[in-house]
Order: structure tokens, then sequence, then C-alpha cells
């Protein structure tokens, strides 16, 4: 690349840098009609560049000599014999900072930014991102020495163009002036508001200090702690301030505006206060910075919880009690009552559980369903131990031919043995027989009659 500079003769000590040319290339792109890189000659190149040149320095020259021209390059640099509003100095160095010629308006360091939040509403709080998306107006005012200021204009004093002592300009003119470098602390995402075109405005005040302002939606992280879901309760910070000057050279104040008629209805109460004074100051790797902003508490709504979880599950629970006043006889109505209510709340727990954040441990709602789970199961427990005592008590303690044995020897007058002795054996087995005869023949005769 090629620097390529023009002297005037006339004004040997003026030399203007008006032109960044490329040296002769093969190849030079259409980007108008996107169309592919056409082709030409080194000769044809050197000549569109001279012809170029040419040109520009016709331009140059005629602009130079035409005051009128040059107003409309910058029409934010004062003018000899011509009036303004305000204006900035030839010599304005748009990289340099206000702070720098504090001694223009007697003034010292540290330097102040003015924040002012005009909050819409709270429109999102994500409890699995654990983030917060607000909407508002988002201004910032800084005081620049530099301006000159006309007094004596009408536009001040003007209702068309602002309010008293103020100056509406397009937000182009901050491409000519200088603005803060701003951080805003745990930004995840920062949009501008558009309709026809971008809702932001510039202001400037008499008193040399300049207000920038634009709509914004500004989603910010937020820790949260949700062990005690759904009972829980958070605070977010949102801060703002300088990103490059430590609180040494720049601080900052601010104040917000909350029309809670026009927040829409969440899954929390929300309260907004001034920022604590212990999150005023950021601590970071490369120094100390002065914050500004606002904090946002949020309380979660407890009632759908009592309806769809709370209250349910105690009422599964008692049910399950009920059970108790059922006979132990009655084994498949007393056990299906006991099973569905322990699946259905197996699968209540599955469903909060699935909808509830994420939690360092278990949360205060899954608490309270694993002892609901826990007293349905104990039910359960208690009625398989009763069916366990029941058929332990209901098993015969001998058998029919024990039986029949053991009161055969009862009805002939001899005292009972134990059937296990083996003397007796033989003489049992015999009574045991005449006892069967007799009773076959006593339902052979009812059979007959």
């Amino acid at each position: 690349m090629k620097l390529c500079l023009t002297f005037d003769a006339a004004k040997p000590s003026k030399t203007l840098i008006y032109l960044l040319c490329f040296l002769p290339m093969q190849t030079i792109p259409n980007r108008m009609h996107n169309q592919g890189p056409s082709t030409i000659s080194p000769v044809d190149a050197d000549a569109n560049l001279v012809r170029d040149r040419f040109q520009r320095s016709s331009t140059m020259s005629s602009v130079e000599s035409d005051p009128l021209q040059m107003m409309s390059l910058d029409t934010n640099r004062c003018k000899p014999n011509a009036s303004f509003i305000w204006c900035l100095p030839q010599d304005y160095n748009q990289e340099k900072h206000p702070f720098t010629y504090f001694h223009l308006v007697n003034k010292s360091l540290p330097w102040d930014y003015a924040f002012r939040f005009v909050i819409e509403e709270i429109s999102n709080i994500n409890d699995k991102s654990q983030t917060m998306s607000i909407s508002m107006y988002f201004a910032v005012s800084w005081l620049e020495p530099r301006l000159k200021i006309n007094e004596s204009a009408t536009e001040w004093t003007e209702d068309r163009t602002g309010p008293l002592n103020q100056v509406n300009e397009s937000p182009e003119s901050l491409k000519y002036i200088w603005y803060p470098e701003l951080e805003i602390y745990g930004l995840d995402t920062f949009g501008r508001q558009r309709v026809l075109k971008e809702m932001s405005g510039v202001r400037i005040i008499k008193n040399k200090t300049i207000t920038y302002e634009l709509g914004v939606r500004i989603t910010i992280s937020c820790r949260m702690n949700f062990d005690d879901y759904p009972l829980d309760a958070h605070t977010c910070q949102f801060q703002v301030g300088s990103y490059y000057d430590t609180h040494e050279t720049v601080t900052c104040s601010s104040f917000f505006i909350y029309d809670l008629d026009r927040q829409r209805s969440l899954q929390h109460f929300i309260q907004i206060e001034s920022l604590p004074s212990e999150f005023k100051v950021m601590e970071l790797p490369s120094g100390i910075y002065a914050a500004c902003g606002f904090q946002v508490r949020l309380q979660r709504k407890q009632m759908q919880f009592l309806v769809q979880v709370y209250l349910p599950s105690f009422m599964f629970v008692i049910v399950s009690w009920v059970s108790f006043l059922i006979k132990p006889e009655v084994v498949p109505g007393r056990m299906a009552l006991l099973v569905t209510l322990f699946l259905v709340l197996i699968n209540i727990f599955n469903s909060v559980r699935e909808n509830a954040p994420i939690s360092s441990r278990l949360n205060a709602i899954d608490l309270y369903l694993v002892v609901c789970i826990f007293l349905v199961f104990g039910a359960l427990m208690e009625y398989a131990v009763i069916l366990l005592l029941l058929k332990k008590r209901r098993k015969p303690m001998r058998t029919i031919d024990q039986g029949l044995r053991h009161l055969f020897a009862a009805s002939n007058g001899a005292a009972a043995v134990p059937l296990r002795d083996t003397n007796t054996r033989e003489v049992c087995f015999h009574n045991c027989l005449q006892l069967k005869f007799m009773l076959f023949s006593s339902i052979s005769q009812c059979y007959l009659c």
C-alpha cells in the first residue's frame, strides 16, 4: 500500500493527505454488482490511478476554495463568521479524554458520569440459565469542556429543539464527539430497540454536558441459590461503570425510574431498589472501578406450588392412612389403593424435578415429596407385615391324617399321645382306617336317602 501526498506551493506549510492508493494489481473486485474479479493490465491500472489522483486533487482544491462545501463535510466544527448553537474547536481530538482539559471548567479529578435508567419492566427471569432480562431506556451524561456554546442562540429557549437550555441532536453526532467506554458487569446480551430507526438520541445541554440515551433490552447473569426452592428469594445487581478508567479517574452517580404498573406478571414478586454501597466498587485484577446501577429483589410466588404440589400430595398421604380402616383380609382393595397412591406421588416427584432449577442439594419441595413418598411406602410396608403375620397364624398345626389319628385316639378314651411316638404308629394307622370307613359309610347313607 502506498501513501499519496499532495503539496500546495502557495501554502508550503500545508500538506494534505488525501488518498490511500494501492499499487497496480492484476485483478480488482467489482463490489457494486457482486460480480467476479475483472482482469486489467498494469498499464490500465496506472492510467486509472493517475486519473483518480487528478480527480481527487481537483475535488480537494475546490473544497478548500469553497467554505460551504468544507462546512458540509463536517458541520460540527466551529467555522469563522458562522452562526452556531454549539460546535467543536478545530483542534478537537476525539481520542483524548475530556478530563485532560479539566482546567477549562475549573474542575478536578475524578471525572463524573451520570446514569439514568428508565425501567419499563423486568421482561424475563430464567432459572435454568440464571439470567434476568430488562427493558429500559439507558442514558449516560458526561461533561465535555471543549464544547463551544453560543449562549445567545434562540434554540436554547425553544421547545421544538428540546427542553429549556437543551437541544436535541442526531445520534450521528457521536461520530465526531468523544464518548465514554462503558462496561456492564455480568452482561449476557445487549440489544438495541428499533422501530424504523434505532431508538436513540443525543442531547446537548447549555452547561457543556452531553447526554446519550437509547432504548435497550439487556440480559445479565444473576447468581441464584435454589436450595430453598420454591421458597427461594434472590437479589440481582445491575452494575455499569467505566471500562478503562479506575475510580481514581472516573466516578459515577445514577438514579432509576420504575413504574410497577407496567410490569407484566411473572413467577416472582419484583422490587427494585438503589444499589447498596458494597456493590458500588468493583475490584478486578486490573484495578478498582466505580460502579452504578440498581438492585432487583426477587421473591418467588408460592400459591401455584401450594395448589399443584403441596396440597395434592398431602391429601394422598391422608388417603393412604384411610387404608388402615380396611380389613386386612380385603387384599386387592387395600393393596391397589396403596400402590396407586405410591405411583402417583412418584409421578409428581418426577414432574417437579424436571421443572425445578439446579440446586446444590435436595431443595425444599423435593424434600417434602420424599417425605410424602416415604409415608405412603411405610403404609404399604405395614400392610405387608400384617399379611405376613396373618399367614403365620392361619398355618395348621397338623395335617389331615395327623388330625384324624389324634381324633380317633381321643374317641377310644385313650390319652392323646404324641404323634411322633413310633410305638403307637401302627395302632393309629388301623384306627384311622376304621374312622375313614365310618365316614365313608355315613356319606353313602346320606346320599341314598
